[in-house]
């Protein structure tokens, strides 16, 4: 079969061509100015281009890598067509002049019933296509820049349309080991890529360990300036991966980088604060680490009298203790406690596996209990003077402890001396133990001395696994990885799940809950009771403009337009509308721009303002802010004069306001947190309209910060967020969104397509693919996520799930028939 079959080079090459000339017509209009993003935009491309004609199948790698990463919209303003299009039409353009090429055998093919459910899930994907954009409203100066347009439709689209048009370059290039050459490693770089940018962006903002803050990150992912579950959906969708790739390393130094990834990727997790995710990590995650541990060896050598299923359980039952107690600890002597207790444990299940010498047991404790002694005897205590906390008593001790049975355990080519060395890890042992009760003590007193005991009691029960037949577990890599996981992960969720936040969100779950199906009832009360729109659905992306005109309460929510003045063509301005109900802080829509201010430094900020009564009141300052959440504001002391007498009351009033920059824009070159400058609307319950025009905003010397102040470009350079009321913008639940906007064939085509794919993956599981039982895990997690929000409202996400579907419906192609020959 060649793929020629589902591409006929006669169409391939001009698409190819007309591909490349809408890549080539999109850069022409692409902001490329103002900032760091749109220069680092115009080296990737050029790179990205030489990549695909040196390796065609690249693009397997770097399509899944840079999805979640490339996205420069809080830059550029653009969030119709984004980075990311511009990416996927170039890939288009050389992968479709590679197909119109000579003949090339295909990789893959798709089996008719896969047909038929992409067939029927592109039809429904066409008609709600239709049924939003249509009829074509005029191409203003907001029809690519709000999600009141109807050419959101396209926006939303877009992403089916990608997977299909792709399709055919899968079928050519992703075999199974070119999947995993590929394709694995791009979900594993854009995890790592979004990881670190989330651990910035705790780093930045609330601080790594302030887990009191209500800040929730939103890492690279612009689409969730309104809101949404982008990142959580990301997250469910690429951490399987993480343990797929942990359970498989092949050497030491990649078991320990899956470790680190795997730890970053669900530090990012956890400090969303995302109970949806939280039920998903407990849905996908479950099988991978269920897996690892029925497949681990020494997992099929059972005893011939012994049940099957007894070691599981003990194992579950040691891991359900260990957490328990490790809970406890952590409630009464905090993070240091809890990490004192968790080396103690790593070192019992690494002792565990070894053949102590229990002969030397008791000298072994008799030395470790003296020299303990005497070490803490002797260490003087710090009084009246500041000393750094690991040179405190017990922490420096415990240190030195573990720093000795690590030396203990460290292998050596020595031999003859395999005793002594267990003897003097027994003796370290103990001064861990002895230390973790000292530590518990100094940090909560007696009280934490129960839950340190019980730690130690546990930590000695584990030392006993060498003397079952079978142990329950033996030194390997499997079972270090495993057991690595499952400590990073105590680690993480213990004091997460503990913080006042967290507490705080669980409290309220069921609360936020009855909101939600508020809400969802609504949104089903909003869609029309006539056939069309029940069986086609409203239209891909039509949910915001449904909302804003025919929500039950009759709100008004806030909006943000671009105008033209109709007396003086070519002067462009932008109107901000305050929202008509008792808007709250979270409540305003806030038109912002990244600015590059110095700290401590006069500037003045100039704009022209236009309202025709004493509301709204324009809110304008400058905020540390990623993309949600300001923080460390500097208001700008702006108040709006009424007319003077004389003047027609629409006419504009110019504003020149100087201020100073205060603490903006200090820190270190990774640790400063950006700042944006906010404007923003804010009335009555009544919504209101202001007008803005010239905005400028320059340091001392002159320069100017401020990208397209006049508004001649509409949004370039713009954007915008509503930090805490998204209801307006997402119907927040993945089925509902997919049945009112696409109808009862959009859902039922969409359910065949994921029963198949689920279907598909489960039975390639059983045969023993790890590959497909993280591909289903993922989709797993992804779906539960969907439970509590669209998903498929973000483009990007929505993309990576379909050609995450679209590689689990493949299917090697079957070798040629062999010819025999005559003789």
């Amino acid at each position: 079969m060649a793929v020629h079959a589902a591409m006929p080079g006669v169409a391939a090459r001009p698409l190819a061509l007309l591909a490349g000339a809408a890549c080539v017509a999109a850069l022409r209009h692409y902001p490329l100015g103002h900032g760091w993003p749109g220069l680092l935009f115009a080296i990737l491309l050029p790179a990205y281009f030489l990549l695909l004609c040196w390796r065609p199948a690249s693009w397997l790698f770097c399509v899944p890598a840079l999805l979640p990463v490339l996205d420069l919209a809080p830059w550029t303003g653009w969030f119709f067509l984004e980075e990311i299009d511009v990416l996927l039409l170039l890939t288009l353009a050389c992968g479709y002049w590679r197909l119109g090429g000579s003949g090339q055998p295909a990789a893959a093919r798709l089996s008719p019933a896969a047909r038929a459910c992409l067939l029927l899930c592109s039809l429904a994907w066409l008609a709600a296509l239709l049924r939003g954009v249509l009829p074509l409203a005029p191409l203003d100066l907001n029809a690519w820049d709000n999600y009141l347009s109807p050419y959101n439709s396209l926006r939303l689209g877009k992403a089916w349309a990608w997977s299909m048009l792709l399709l055919p370059m899968l079928l050519r290039d992703a075999d199974p080991s070119s999947l995993r050459r590929y394709a694995l490693p791009g979900m594993l770089a854009g995890l790592a890529m979004v990881s670190l940018f989330a651990l910035w962006e705790r780093a930045v903002f609330p601080g790594l360990l302030n887990l009191s803050s209500d800040y929730r990150i939103t890492a690279p992912f612009s689409a969730m300036h309104t809101g949404g579950a982008a990142l959580d959906g990301y997250l469910a969708l690429s951490l399987p991966f993480a343990g797929l790739w942990l359970a498989h390393a092949r050497g030491r130094w990649q078991a320990a980088l899956a470790l680190l990834l795997l730890g970053l990727a669900l530090h990012a997790a956890f400090t969303t604060f995302s109970r949806g995710l939280y039920a998903a990590l407990a849905a996908a995650m479950l099988p991978v680490f269920w897996q690892a541990l029925r497949t681990a060896p020494g997992a099929a050598r059972q005893s011939p009298g012994q049940p099957s299923w007894r070691k599981p359980l003990l194992k579950l039952l040691l891991a359900g203790l260990g957490t328990a107690l490790l809970l406890y600890m952590f409630n009464l002597a905090g993070y240091r406690g809890l990490i004192a207790a968790v080396v103690l444990l790593a070192a019992s299940f690494v002792l565990a596996a070894r053949p102590l010498p229990w002969r030397l047991a008791p000298a072994s404790l008799l030395c470790a209990l003296c020299l303990q002694g005497l070490l803490a005897a002797w260490w003087p205590e710090p009084v009246g003077q500041h000393t750094a906390g690991w040179l405190k008593g017990p922490y420096f001790l415990f240190l030195l402890a573990a720093v000795l049975l690590a030396g203990a355990l460290w292998p050596s080519k020595a031999s003859g001396k395999g005793a002594a060395r267990l003897g003097l890890a027994m003796m370290a042992w103990t001064m861990l133990a002895c230390n973790l009760a000292w530590i518990g003590w100094h940090w909560a007193g007696p009280p934490a001395l129960l839950p340190a005991g019980l730690v130690v009691l546990l930590a000695m029960l584990m030392l006993c696994n060498g003397r079952l037949r079978p142990p329950l577990w033996r030194l390997d890599r499997a079972s270090l990885s495993l057991a690595g996981a499952a400590g990073i992960l105590l680690l993480l969720a213990i004091p997460v799940s503990a913080s006042y936040y967290a507490t705080e969100r669980f409290a309220t779950t069921a609360f936020d809950m009855q909101g939600r199906l508020r809400h969802w009832r609504q949104a089903l009360a909003m869609q029309p009771p006539n056939w069309g729109d029940r069986l086609f659905g409203m239209g891909s992306g039509s949910f915001p403009a449904t909302y804003y005109w025919h929500n039950p309460q009759r709100e008004v929510p806030a909006s943000i337009a671009y105008a033209e003045e109709g007396g003086n063509l070519g002067n462009r301005y932008v109107r901000l509308a305050s929202p008509g109900y008792g808007a709250g802080y979270g409540e305003l829509l806030r038109l912002l721009q990244r600015v590059p201010v110095q700290p401590a430094t006069r500037y003045t900020l100039s704009l022209d303002v236009r309202r025709t009564g004493p509301m709204p009141v324009l809110l304008v300052r400058l905020c540390q802010r990623q993309l949600l959440y300001a923080q460390g504001c500097v208001p700008v002391p702006l108040r709006l004069r009424p007319p003077a007498p004389g003047n027609p009351v629409e006419a504009w009033q110019h504003y020149d306001v100087p201020f100073d920059s205060a603490w903006l824009g200090a820190g270190r070159w990774l640790l400063r947190p950006p700042v944006q400058l906010e404007l923003a609307a804010s009335g009555t319950a009544t919504s209101s309209v202001l007008e803005v025009d010239n905005v400028s905003l320059r340091a001392p010397g002159g320069e100017e910060l401020i990208a397209n102040g006049r508004f001649s470009q509409a949004n370039n350079y713009w954007f915008f967020s509503s930090d805490h009321h998204h209801l307006p913008w997402h119907i927040k639940n993945l089925a509902l969104h997919v049945l009112v906007e696409t109808g009862w064939c959009g859902a039922l085509s969409l359910l065949a397509l994921l029963t198949l794919a689920g279907l598909r993956l489960l039975r390639r599981a059983a045969r023993g693919d790890p590959g497909a039982l993280a591909c289903a895990a993922a989709l797993l997690g992804f779906l539960v996520v969907g439970l509590f929000d669209s998903l498929l409202d973000a483009p990007r996400l929505a993309l990576l799930c379909y050609l995450m579907l679209l590689c689990a419906l493949l299917q090697p192609v079957p070798p040629p028939p062999v010819e025999s020959t005559p003789p």
